[in-house]
């Protein structure tokens, strides 16, 4: 029998089974959500697939029949469990794993499959020494999904300003932002950021994800009396770019990290989003004067350091 699961992202409903079924029935609706919700990379569903469909077989391997059944202690076993040579997992494999679990436990329980989260406890030491390390894409994926849980104006704009931090938006320049900062009304794919007192106004490209929740917002303004001159992501009335303005939009973007279970990690950071914009960049190529520019940075060394690369060791 089915019923209709409500309270997915963006108002969706979706007619699943009863949660009796098997573990490849669940992992089997998680792999459709994912695809239908396009929060992920090609790149990171197939990391995601991959690994969960590892997990599936351990449970199965275990006993286990549904995903309901799965304890902290078999989260973290799995977690630690050895490579296929026997050796210690990385800790940047450990990370992955983690990350992959708390997106498909997240996915079962928007689906009304789970109630909880076995990884919500599992502590793993920092990936690095940054302050504030570039997010991983398979993080970046999950704190995507995490914005939009919920409906309403609220799960809207953490989604707004999540999607401009990817375009290496600065929490104060998320609140100055307006509709007409837009390239494109109908199909958004950049936004003209202004810039600090430390960062040069530029361009921010809007990613695939980025560009349909712009669309969405800027529709839904539009259709309730907004102008070109309406701010995009935020509505307090404090001066836009202001300290207190600045700290509303760094309270969503830590909501969202915290939402994905990395709000206490200690080396990530609401800045950790824009770095990893900056080291998605300079991984596809880009030289570190390209990156400095897209970040809106005058030094290289800081542009460097932010998206944790030794640029003068590695010359």
């Amino acid at each position: 029998m089915a019923r209709r699961i409500t309270g997915l992202p963006n108002g969706h409903h979706q007619a699943v089974p009863d949660p009796a079924g098997t573990l490849d029935d669940e992992l089997a609706l998680a792999l459709e959500q994912w695809r239908r919700a396009g929060t992920h990379t090609d790149g990171t569903l197939a990391r995601l697939t991959e690994t969960t469909a590892a997990f599936a077989r351990r449970l199965h391997a275990q006993g286990l029949g549904s995903f309901t059944q799965v304890t902290a202690a078999n989260a973290a076993a799995f977690v630690e469990a050895r490579t296929r040579q026997g050796a210690a997992p990385e800790l940047a494999t450990r990370h992955a794993r983690r990350t992959a679990l708390r997106t498909l436990f997240r996915t079962l329980r928007a689906l009304g499959l789970h109630t909880s989260d076995p990884t919500l406890d599992l502590v793993l030491p920092p990936r690095g020494p940054l302050v504030a390390r570039p997010l991983t894409d398979d993080e970046v994926g999950l704190c995507r999904a995490s914005a939009q849980m919920g409906a309403g104006a609220r799960s809207q704009m953490r989604a707004v300003a999540w999607a401009l931090g990817e375009a290496t938006a600065l929490s104060s320049e998320v609140t100055m932002l307006r509709v007409r900062d837009v390239d494109d009304l109908d199909r958004p794919t950049a936004v003209q950021l202004p810039g600090t007192r430390d960062l040069d106004a530029r361009r921010g490209e809007l990613s695939a994800w980025g560009q349909r929740v712009l669309r969405r917002r800027v529709t839904t303004l539009l259709e309730n009396g907004a102008t070109t001159d309406t701010l995009l992501c935020y509505a307090g009335a404090a001066p836009p770019g202001g300290a207190k303005a600045q700290a509303s939009a760094c309270n969503a973007l830590r909501n969202v990290l915290a939402a994905a279970g990395l709000g206490a990690e200690p080396d990530v950071r609401p800045a950790s989003l824009r770095h990893w914009a900056g080291r998605c960049l300079y991984d596809r190529g880009a030289r570190i004067e390209q990156v400095a520019r897209v970040l809106g940075h005058r030094s290289l060394d800081i542009t460097a350091a932010h998206i944790g690369l030794d640029w003068r060791g590695a010359r």
